[in-house]
């Protein structure tokens, strides 16, 4: 955490913009980021729809909500048609959340723990969108109860980025295995919270080295970025590796761990 973080003075930029319950925009967040609501432009799904039992919106001046994070596609398409079905026209939908990488491409058994979404490469440039849904395992193992997003979260989807565009930059031969990312040294900077809003993530590899036969050297920075402003940066040196070479190491430093840890006769 940095000064900036814990002493700023810089006004909140939407205070002039919604100061009151009869906001004409929300960001719809999960249940999880329900104590960012303490913000009048936020609300989870079931804070909104309480809401709206309580004051129907008017269609003279239509509710807009857009999609924060912690909404997945499937929530946002079923909250979106119940509301047009009860207020039709006066409650008025506004994007969707990102669409995740598929789970295997990010290492993951779970897809509830897949934190990126709608990327894509450009040469050795590579981004995505923060993709959180309201049940990853890092919300809901959290004991902060704040209003930004963990930064173990955010480590974790610059990691999730590099995995996924190693195997999308770096090709395989027919018939192989895509290129597996193993880091062996990272830093970490943390300079803004991030809130539960779409959040952009924006990554470059540079070689360090002569690429082998079974690997590649690599280092890669990713920057996270929320409304126009730089919040967090990922260095990462790491080895983009065929698979069949690191997991032969792995096994025989498994073997040789054994070895030594095994008690004295």
């Amino acid at each position: 955490m940095t000064d900036d973080q814990t002493h700023s003075s810089e006004p909140n930029g939407d205070e002039s913009l919604h100061q009151d319950d009869d906001s004409l925009h929300q960001w719809v967040v999960g249940e999880s980021f329900q104590h960012a609501s303490v913000q009048p432009d936020f609300t989870t799904a079931s804070q909104l729809r309480d809401r709206l039992r309580r004051r129907p919106p008017d269609q003279d001046t239509p509710l807009h909500i857009r999609p924060g994070l912690g909404v997945d596609d499937t929530e946002w398409s079923d909250l979106t048609s119940e509301l047009l079905k009860a207020y039709g026209a006066a409650v008025l939908p506004e994007g969707r959340p990102p669409t995740a990488v598929p789970r295997h491409s990010v290492l993951k058994h779970s897809r509830d723990n897949v934190l990126i979404g709608d990327a894509h490469v450009e040469g050795d440039a590579f981004q995505a969108q923060l993709a959180v849904v309201n049940d990853t395992e890092m919300l809901r193992d959290h004991t902060a109860d704040q209003q930004h997003v963990p930064g173990m979260l955010l480590i974790e989807a610059s990691i999730q980025l590099v995995t996924w565009a190693v195997s999308e930059i770096w090709l395989p031969p027919v018939g192989h295995p895509p290129y597996y990312a193993v880091m062996h040294a990272s830093a970490f900077e943390f300079n803004r919270f991030v809130f539960p809003l779409p959040t952009h993530l924006t990554g470059t590899f540079t070689r360090t080295g002569p690429a082998e036969d079974d690997k590649i050297p690599l280092s890669a920075e990713v920057r996270v970025q929320q409304a126009g402003q730089d919040c967090s940066r990922v260095r990462i040196d790491l080895h983009a590796f065929r698979p069949a070479l690191v997991f032969a190491i792995e096994d025989g430093q498994a073997r040789r761990t054994l070895l030594r840890a095994a008690p004295a006769v």
